[in-house]
């Protein structure tokens, strides 16, 4: 190893420029191999529920913040399960014990590490192994793997016959409580560009390395089980623990110094002034008459602890009124949780300042921070939380400077839209050939820079500008304007009630877009990036020459539309051409264009929306025409009559008995008919297991 490990004072990576950059995981629940890439500061974790996002802060708490990390069969994935198979085979046939290590699952976590080239590395240099003095990453890998020697007793009595499809279940029932005592946590440092150069660590080592932090979804606000939930309360004692450790900050020492020594005082003058009573009492041990214990004198002390004090007799209060203290439990759940996070996060900073030896990096996982918050504290949050880390330095006596970096996972809208595209990682879970489900994540930042600038910035300011669940829905409703956006549930229903036997678009999460025929085309690129079954929406918009007047159909030679020309970029489009086109021509991957066409061979076509379901529901209208041509121009002349949102609804509330235009049922169909590749009930763990009756419910 060509650097030099200085022996440095404390405080010494206080202004390092070092960086969690990469982390990759294999074989936990459905991240059977994934790769994140992190953010500066903040990264934001988005996607539908059970992908996997969960799954992230629950490894990597295991592996880095439990001292005996321990996992469950459960806990690798689905494809994990025929290698156990395979490697108790092997035992049976009774072949070496490195090549039966070699078929083991095990479960494994990468950190990649980005420093400076300054030659100070302080408690990072143990894991650089790489000997090129210009390299400026060191990649730490945590394994979860069988124990060596323990492959016999891990399979013992399992290996007397091969493991047939008959034998599974019961074979994993009889190996899941041997995985947690045959298999244990080891840490290497290995060079980035040879796995086979590595050196063995512990885990203690890896602490100084990186310090994390975690805070959960299930933060208790809610708790109603006890008389009063005193989460507040909590996390003032252990702010409490961590200003009395030996290396924490000067002031916050002499505050838990002065505590300690209030409560010195008072158990003395408890002992003064209670203890005399308390003797008596305690009744004189002679008096019992037992020979040898006349001279034995029982003495009484009160003990005060500041923690126990802390803990089970100190409340938060609001201020109130007329001297009235309100509990906590008595502000909204919006504001306790605001509350909680932000007292979490001063602990973390201070926690950090007290350590003797600075970790490098303090990586903070905070999980559903939008629980009870309304949607513009929910986007103030992610904001702040740059102002939240200024803050904390600003504000303590040493203004030690943090190395944080945070991983936020959502389901909220606002959060991820206030983010912006190039924080944003998205959880995708497909399921493979075999069919087990595992996750995909998804860059946003690399993802999207192959996309048109213009396109891009416009995505990125409609998402910012719009509530837009692209990111959590399993399907999506791209729409042309107000009037299918209004009518869109009255479709849907109807569809439903029409189809009673077929799969049921109302049951499924599909959420819908208004982006217009201009912009719906610029959506493209992410649809196709997030792999998120859409349909389009949109109008044939007939005109009378490219760049001309609108008109009817059958006069029309060239659409306005932008959506249908990028659709079909390949072709001069007239509406004949484009009533030409099949269902194939409509479907591209997960995506389909739905646009105006004759609710009959032979029956007039629809311009927009409003005239198209004029004519697909003549009977509600009052006009007197015949002809195919005669039709479109009486039907578009009835559109105009109406103010597109008063037409939606008084035919989404008043007027509710007609038909849904064939285009537009035609379209919903597609998207209802089949089940997204991502959807089930299967949870983030268990798997195949669950399946096969070998998980407990």
């Amino acid at each position: 190893m060509c650097h030099l490990v200085q022996e440095l004072p404390y405080g010494w990576m206080r202004d390092s420029p070092m960086k969690l950059r990469h982390i990759r995981i294999q074989n936990f629940r459905l991240l059977a191999d994934v790769e994140l890439a992190l953010e500066d500061l903040t990264t934001v974790i988005v996607g539908r529920n059970n992908s996997g996002k969960t799954s992230l802060g629950e490894v990597m708490q295991r592996l880095l913040a439990e001292k005996t990390p321990a996992f469950q069969l459960e806990d690798f994935s689905c494809g994990c399960y025929e290698a156990f198979i395979d490697a108790v085979n092997a035992v049976r046939e009774k072949k070496a014990d490195d090549e039966v290590r070699t078929l083991l699952p095990f479960i494994e976590l990468r950190l990649t590490f980005e420093y400076g080239a300054n030659g100070v590395l302080g408690p990072l240099g143990p894991f650089i192994v790489e000997l090129d003095p210009d390299c400026t990453e060191a990649l730490v890998v945590v394994r979860y793997e069988v124990k060596g020697g323990k492959i016999t007793e891990l399979f013992d009595g399992l290996s007397d016959r091969p493991v047939e499809a008959k034998e599974k279940t019961e074979f994993f029932r009889s190996l899941r409580d041997r995985v947690s005592k045959c298999y244990n946590a080891n840490v290497w440092a290995v060079e980035p560009g040879d796995n086979t150069n590595r050196r063995s660590l512990t885990t203690a080592q890896l602490r100084t390395l990186l310090m994390p932090g975690f805070i959960s979804a299930q933060r208790g606000l809610d708790d109603i089980t006890s008389r009063e939930s005193d989460v507040l309360a909590k996390t003032v004692e252990l702010l409490f623990a961590t200003a009395s450790s030996p290396s924490a900050e000067a002031g916050d020492k002499k505050i838990a110094d002065d505590l300690a020594k209030a409560v010195q005082g008072v158990q003395g003058e408890i002992d003064k002034q209670v203890g005399g009573q308390l003797q008596g009492l305690v009744p004189a041990l002679n008096s019992f008459g037992y020979p040898g214990l006349g001279d034995q004198v029982l003495l009484t002390e009160t003990l005060l602890d500041v923690r126990r004090l802390l803990s089970n007799f100190t409340k938060v209060r609001y201020e109130g009124y007329g001297g009235v203290a309100l509990p906590e439990s008595y502000n909204g759940l919006g504001a306790r949780n605001l509350i909680f996070i932000l007292l979490q996060l001063a602990g973390f900073y201070k926690s950090y300042c007290a350590e003797e030896t600075a970790p490098c990096v303090q990586l903070i996982f905070i999980e559903e921070p939008e629980a009870h918050l309304h949607p513009q504290m929910q986007e103030v949050f992610i904001r702040q939380l740059t102002r939240t880390k200024e803050l904390l330095i600003a504000n303590s006596g040493h203004k030690t400077p943090w190395p944080v970096q945070f991983v936020v996972s959502t389901h909220s809208s606002h959060i991820a839209n206030e983010a912006g595209f190039e924080n944003l990682r998205y959880f995708l879970a497909n399921s493979d050939q075999s069919g087990a489900r595992q996750t995909k994540i998804k860059d946003l930042r690399r993802g999207m820079e192959g996309v048109d600038l213009l396109d891009r910035q416009f995505v990125h300011q409609y998402l910012t500008l719009t509530r837009c669940d692209l990111f959590f829905a399993d399907k999506a409703v791209l729409v042309e304007g107000t009037s299918e956006r209004l009518l869109l549930p009255v479709f849907t229903d109807k569809l439903d009630t029409l189809e009673p036997n077929s799969p049921r678009l109302s049951t499924q999460y599909v959420t819908t877009i208004e982006v217009g025929g201009a912009y719906a085309h610029r959506f493209f690129d992410l649809l196709r990036f997030l792999e998120l079954r859409t349909l389009i929406i949109t109008d044939i918009d007939a005109v009378e020459k490219p760049g001309g007047k609108k008109c009817e159909v059958h006069r029309g030679q060239s659409t306005s539309n932008a959506c249908i020309k990028a659709w079909f970029s390949d072709e001069a489009l007239t509406p004949e051409i484009l009533l030409g086109k099949t269902n194939e021509d409509k479907v591209k991957g997960l995506c389909r264009i739905a646009f105006q066409c004759p609710e009959a061979t032979g029956n007039p076509c629809g311009r927009t929306f409003e005239d198209s379901f004029i004519l697909a529901n003549r009977k509600l209208f009052e006009f007197n025409a015949e002809t195919l041509e005669e039709l479109e121009v009486a039907a578009l002349a009835e559109a105009d009559k109406h103010k597109k949102s008063e037409f939606a609804l008084r035919h989404a509330i008043d007027c509710t008995e007609w038909v849904t235009p064939k285009y537009v049922l035609d379209g919903l169909r597609w998207l209802a008919k089949e089940a997204n590749s991502v959807g089930g009930t299967v949870s983030e763990r268990g798997g195949d297991l669950a399946e096969e009756g070998v998980v407990d419910g």
